[in-house]
């Protein structure tokens, strides 16, 4: 069968693309410089501990966006630019005043949250956490904002990877004796941040005229509301599903064994690293597609996607699995046992590859109108992942937890793989025409 046809032909998605993986590619890195010096700063016992509250960070922040970051990348690239304005406007202000609330909880449990995992030095952690919470969560929704209107500088400039990457660069040029652990750069520099994009956060579309008020903002979002929960449903379980880990491996092992454990991690990534900038871009183009019923063209995306996918994922899959000790001996002059985690990182790579090769599955449930199906995906694999690791990980250790995580991630891509061409007809694997 011939290669599918359609309007957005490959140039536009490679250079759409491109643009996005070249801001990824600088971010990731920064993102990576950021893990290199924590664990030689502070050591795998201290990475492990800003693992650990990174994690309520990353959690309380899908809680405070509701699920109303997705409806801006849904809405806003069929919507008026007037309800637009009014639409980021209102999640804006939702999301930053719920985090507020958050931050207030978190910073309260923080003791009791250190005593569960029997580390002392965690609550200094959770304590930076909970004040970058803010700033944190705007971030996420401005970034959303910035990708439905495909302008991609901004929006890859405010990935987090970009943030770890100036905390790196804050961290080296700091002191000789830093502070116990990253959280508190990590606070300083989101916080300076907030400072910098906050007129832009102020200001809106400049383009759109007139003036829209806080009354009228937050009144755009209660047509949305069923939607955003929906979606903020599924955000949250699969937030729950790719931290379950590392909350597990800190509440059976100890804060040394959620460092190794994340640094193999983050090397298995790099599969996935090509993956999230051509997903990223065709986004907004699934809603717009769905909403004009254009399927050939969307089939004919998910395509492309698919190749490229495989084209990028595959090599590095195959280079991660030979050679994973040299990926790990750049994180390993203070702490030999990082060399030592090659088989741990393998068994990551194959959970990382299906990913890849699945093509983009939640975002074709989400930009369809089928978020009950994402959420029913999620809800069961949250559930394989929290009994896969409470049963491996206390027999099996750190590759317990690999285990654990490669087979949810392999499952719930396949689930919604299949849901994807039941709800829509769109088939998202390369050799599936």
């Amino acid at each position: 069968m011939a290669a599918p046809s359609s309007s957005n032909p490959w140039s536009s998605l490679l250079r759409s693309s491109a643009l996005v993986l070249v801001l990824k590619v600088a971010g990731a890195l920064g993102g990576y410089a950021f893990v290199w010096v924590a664990v030689r700063h502070f050591g795998a016992e201290g990475y492990g501990r800003f693992e650990l509250s990174f994690t309520f960070l990353s959690l309380l922040a899908v809680v405070a966006k509701w699920g109303f970051d997705g409806v801006l990348l849904r809405e806003l690239p069929v919507q008026s630019p007037k309800s637009n304005k009014a639409l980021t406007r209102g999640v804006l202000y939702f999301s930053g005043g719920f985090a507020a609330l958050l931050m207030l909880l978190l910073f309260g449990l923080r003791t009791l949250l250190a005593d569960f995992f029997k580390e002392p030095q965690l609550a200094d952690d959770l304590q930076w956490m909970a004040l970058a919470l803010v700033p944190w969560t705007l971030f996420q929704v401005w970034a959303e904002h910035l990708r439905a209107r495909e302008r991609w500088v901004g929006y890859g400039l405010l990935q987090s990877s970009v943030l770890l990457g100036a905390t790196a660069v804050f961290i080296a040029l700091g002191p000789e004796s830093p502070a116990d652990s990253p959280s508190l750069y990590v606070f300083a520099v989101v916080s300076a941040a907030l400072l910098f994009w906050l007129p832009s956060f102020l200001r809106g579309d400049r383009r759109v005229p007139g003036v829209v008020s806080m009354r009228q903002s937050l009144g755009a979002l209660r047509p949305l509301r069923s939607t955003a929960t929906s979606m903020f449903l599924t955000g949250t379980l699969f937030m729950v599903m790719t931290w379950s880990d590392t909350l597990m491996v800190g509440y059976f092992l100890d804060a040394e064994s959620v460092g190794l454990y994340r640094v193999a991690f983050k090397i298995a990534t790099l599969i996935t690293f090509a993956q999230f900038a051509v997903n990223a871009q065709i986004a907004p183009q699934i809603s717009a597609a769905w909403k004009a019923q254009d399927l050939d063209g969307l089939q004919a995306s998910v395509h492309r996607v698919a190749l490229l996918n495989a084209a990028l994922g595959l090599p590095a899959f195959i280079v991660l699995t030979g050679w994973g000790d040299f990926f790990l001996s750049f994180f390993s002059e203070n702490s030999t046992e990082i060399l030592e985690q090659t088989g741990l990182l393998r068994i990551l790579c194959i959970g990382q590859i299906v990913n890849a090769l699945c093509g983009p599955v939640m975002y074709l449930l989400n930009m369809t109108g089928h978020e009950s199906s994402a959420r029913n995906t999620m809800t069961l694999a949250v559930v394989v992942n929290i009994l896969a690791n409470a049963a491996l990980i206390p027999t099996l250790g750190l590759e317990g937890a690999a285990w654990a995580t490669t087979l949810t991630m392999s499952l719930w891509n396949l689930w919604a793989l299949v849901a994807v061409y039941r709800k829509t007809g769109i088939r998202t694997l390369l050799f599936w025409r």
